[in-house]
């Protein structure tokens, strides 16, 4: 089908490009999916990550998903099922209103509900290697002991979803990827690639991992200490030697990714948290040092090595 002039790729394209993308491991209503499965390195390992673990997806809604996905988390993670909308039904049922003329450009401001299967899919394989199959999720979550592998499992959700962003190139996959995840920016992407070939995959997972995790205990900066305890607690056995001057650089890119809306973190760690038993002053919950966390827990770092070489590839 014939593109109109100077509008761009039509919603038929669009679909068809759906249709000829889908595959084994993809979701064909999940809008996107077989194409990020194929061009997006990050959206596949975790994919592959998941189907590995036995973790599903769902069109059904188990726990009120979508009407608060932050209640859900622990339904989400007891099931094994990441719930999703058929948000490919959807657009091809606007799309047979009247054929051929719509353009991607016609939904700039009215599009498909999105799915987040990413975000999720992440959280679900994190909890899976941090908590292991717990009877009970909602306990697993509520104990103070395990507060950082809780926050782990955010931060690494994020990470997850940082490097994906990163991946995207094309209006396409910019369009497919935006409608299956939060993250819009990718702020620092060309000194933490720079970084990536210097240092390795595996060193830059982990040092943004610690990046979001830190953010989620409400610290602002990725510090030069920061860096050093990050680096002694890597949780791989050898590393490239990194000079002073490249380490003051990374600290500058980490600290960039580090920056989101306080209040929207604050007030999600709030919710989630008290909803699991933690008291109301959140800001002392989380004023403990979660390197200090991770050192404590003996156990940890072959499930965060196992959590790298997941996203490392």
């Amino acid at each position: 089908m014939a593109t109109p002039k100077n509008k761009g790729l039509t919603i038929a394209e669009l679909l068809e490009t759906q249709r000829r993308c889908h595959g084994p491991g993809c979701l064909l209503e999940n809008l996107g999916d077989g194409f990020l499965y194929r061009k997006n390195p990050f959206f596949r390992r975790i994919r592959d990550a998941a189907r590995a673990r036995s973790i599903g997806f769902t069109l059904q809604d188990p726990g009120d998903y979508f009407a608060f996905p932050l209640v859900a988390l622990d339904t989400v993670l007891r099931t094994r099922k990441v719930p999703y909308r058929a948000n490919y039904s959807a657009l091809r049922a606007f799309e047979r209103s009247r054929p051929g003329f719509f353009v991607l450009a016609d939904l700039r401001q009215n599009r498909p509900l999105p799915n987040y299967l990413l975000h999720e899919s992440a959280h679900a394989v994190a909890f899976h290697e941090l908590f292991g199959r717990p009877r009970d999720v909602f306990a697993a979550q509520s104990d103070p002991a395990k507060l950082v592998r809780v926050l782990l499992g955010e931060a690494y959700a994020m990470t997850t979803e940082y490097f994906a962003a990163c991946a995207v190139t094309g209006t396409l996959h910019d369009w497919f990827f935006s409608i299956n995840s939060y993250r819009h920016r990718t702020p620092a992407k060309k000194a933490v690639g720079e970084f990536v070939q210097r240092l390795g995959m595996p060193l830059l997972v982990w040092l943004v991992l610690v990046g979001f995790l830190e953010n989620n205990f409400f610290v602002e900066r990725f510090s030069r200490s920061t860096l050093e305890r990050a680096l002694a607690l890597a949780p791989f056995a050898s590393q490239p030697a990194i000079p002073a001057a490249d380490r003051a650089q990374l600290c500058r890119a980490l600290s960039a990714l580090m920056v989101m809306n306080p209040e929207f973190r604050y007030d999600t760690a709030r919710l989630f948290l008290t909803m699991h038993g933690y008291r109301r002053d959140i800001e002392r919950v989380l004023a403990q040092d979660p390197l200090e966390l991770i050192a404590a827990d003996a156990d940890l770092a072959p499930r965060l090595f196992r959590l790298t070489k997941i996203l490392s590839g």
